[in-house]
């Protein structure tokens, strides 16, 4: 086996970049989610938070599992796995993150209320 990249193109390379900056990008959203949310929304928001850092990072790993073994198949010229474990977990984080927001504007906009 060997450890170069398979093509001079390096496309598996930067979809691993790509999928590490969408994880992270998760990763700081929990953090801002859990640092302004927790003053309107208490422990709900610190509970959402921590488990949008946990998608985030299974996200993280599994991309990073996904690129060796594609660069696995690729340089043995064997069929590539099937993907859409990241994508699946990126879809829950961000559904936590519209649910907070929900939650945040109904919490808010009673406040309001007269």
């Amino acid at each position: 086996m060997t450890d170069a990249p398979f093509d001079a193109g390096l496309q598996p390379e930067r979809t691993l970049l790509a999928w590490r900056r969408t994880c992270l990008a998760l990763a700081v959203g929990a953090m801002i989610t859990i640092r302004l949310g927790a003053p309107t929304l208490g422990l709900l928001a610190g509970i959402i938070g921590i488990i949008c850092l946990a998608l985030a990072a299974a996200a993280y790993a599994v991309s990073t599992l996904r690129y060796r073994r594609v660069h696995l198949e690729l340089t043995a010229s064997r069929t590539l796995p099937g993907a859409g474990t990241q994508i699946g977990l990126i879809a829950l984080g961000v559904g936590f993150f519209g649910a907070l927001a929900a939650a945040w504007v109904i919490v808010v906009g009673l406040d309001r209320l007269p």
